[in-house]
């Protein structure tokens, strides 16, 4: 276990109760989780993040992304689908703030959780809307051309254009996907 960063370093230290928060939650230990999300959430809101702001660095726009997640990934835990999917929405707009950059701010495109939440609470047709518009963004993502797969198998649509996409995109990975994001 990463012993946590030092106080003063209150961006590095949010980061790092969300990924305590995230891993708490995949583990089953939602007790956890919730100290864990609650202790971002306090330090979002009291953070004095303005030097990193002040030098072009979105620190409060990416703790905002953490603790949407967090909140999404808490609630899909509980099936909370619907509670899920506003936490996630709230995320991608969050995200879509950020100025571009390479790489990202943000490490990954938070549409993924989007889609993966719409496609566990049946909502296909709108999962397939939010992976195209990432495939638009980010073309050949293999994890997006997963989720889109997924979501046009469960409408019964044709997806051997998309299945081939995959292949392709997916074919030096050394990871299995069961999902568009783990």
């Amino acid at each position: 276990m990463q012993p946590p960063p030092a106080d003063h370093m209150e961006f590095s230290h949010g980061i790092w109760r969300y990924a305590r928060a995230i891993a708490n939650t995949r583990l089953g230990d939602f007790d956890a989780a919730r100290a864990e999300y609650s202790m971002l959430a306090t330090l979002r809101k009291t953070a004095n993040l303005a030097l990193l702001d002040a030098q072009d660095y979105p620190a409060t726009l990416l703790l905002q992304i953490a603790d949407k997640l967090v909140e999404g990934e808490i609630f899909m835990a509980r099936r909370d689908f619907a509670k899920a999917i506003a936490s996630f929405k709230e995320a991608v707009l969050i995200q879509n703030q950020l100025p571009y950059t390479e790489p990202p701010y943000w490490y990954y495109p938070t549409q993924l959780s989007l889609g993966k939440a719409l496609l566990e609470a049946g909502d296909y047709a709108q999962a397939e809307m939010v992976y195209l518009d990432n495939l638009k963004h980010y073309p050949r993502n293999g994890w997006a051309l997963y989720g889109l797969k997924q979501s046009l198998q469960a409408q019964d649509k044709d997806f051997s254009e998309i299945q081939s996409e995959f292949d392709r995109a997916w074919q030096n990975a050394d990871v299995s996907l069961t999902a568009s994001r783990f």
